[in-house]
């Protein structure tokens, strides 16, 4: 009987044991698979942050354009007021020379 206990607790064993092998094994594998996508997700965040910084540098650069754009904008419509002023001023001069003459 005690050889029956000793060899039902050797296969007891050797089952567990199997269990915990084939556990261990299965989180390695996980273990490689995550750190395979932790690879590729520090990849894509570089890449990213590549992305973002361009698109940033980009809205700078279209601010930039736009002060500019604005300012020019500025420039004309003062320089259509005195457009205007001197239209006004060489037609009031017209006016006096015809009464002249």
């Amino acid at each position: 009987m005690l050889a029956g206990i000793k060899e039902e607790s050797g296969h007891l064993m050797d089952s567990n044991l199997n269990i915990l092998e084939a556990k261990v094994l299965e989180a390695v594998a996980l273990i490689k698979e995550l750190r395979a996508e932790n690879v590729r997700l520090s990849e894509r965040c570089g890449e990213l942050e590549a992305h973002n910084a361009d698109l940033e540098d980009g809205n700078r650069r279209l601010k930039h354009e736009l002060d500019e754009s604005c300012l020019q904008a500025e420039n004309v419509e003062v320089f259509e007021q005195k457009r205007k002023e001197i239209e006004d001023k060489v037609g009031d001069l017209l006016q006096k020379l015809e009464a002249i003459g």
